[in-house]
């Protein structure tokens, strides 16, 4: 049996139009599930909301303050550790250049230039490495292990596109029991 349209009506914030109260009616008269749902919603929908305790506001106010302080405080050191951190990464990045800065230009332009082909050579390096391991790997793994690996990675594209899927959707607003009566 199909509850979702009177689930919806009976849940939503609109007025029904007179069929779609008829089919409702009809329906609550067969359907013990949507019955029991209806009187739960009529339940809530005419209890008595009660006021806080007193002094509630001005706890949650203090709290709230308390706590937004304290995240400021978070977030004031974490960004303090970031910016010494990046300073300290550049200055060590930087140091051959800083210190040829205090001798002379010739001495700064072949510590740049000795710097750079330092790093290029140590990219070629580990490019060469790289395909090096490229090349004997494949041959090191049996056949059943890439099988593995290529179901492993369809099951987690599937799960990623399952997820993407399900928290994309638009769900629409769920009605309330007022139009119901």
């Amino acid at each position: 049996m199909n509850h979702q349209p009177f689930e919806n009506w009976m849940l939503a914030d609109q007025a029904l139009t007179a069929e779609q109260k008829r089919q409702l009616q009809a329906h609550l008269r067969m359907c013990t599930r949507c019955t029991a749902l209806a009187e739960v919603n009529l339940a809530l929908h005419s209890a008595r909301l009660v006021a806080p305790a007193s002094g509630f506001v001005d706890r949650f106010q203090v709290r709230l303050a308390a706590q937004r302080k304290t995240q400021r405080q978070h977030n004031f050191w974490g960004f303090f550790i970031l910016v010494i951190t990046v300073m300290a990464v550049l200055l060590w990045l930087g140091w051959p250049l800083l210190a040829a800065v205090y001798n002379s230009p010739a001495e700064i332009l072949s510590a740049w230039l000795s710097y750079l082909l330092a790093l290029w050579f140590s990219l070629q390096a580990l490019s060469e490495a790289g395909t090096v391991l490229l090349r004997v790997i494949p041959a090191l793994l049996p056949a059943y292990f890439w099988a593995l690996i290529a179901f492993a990675f369809a099951g987690w594209s599937l799960l990623w596109a399952f997820s993407i899927w399900k928290f994309a959707r638009i769900t629409p607003s769920r009605p309330s029991a007022r139009s119901v009566r």
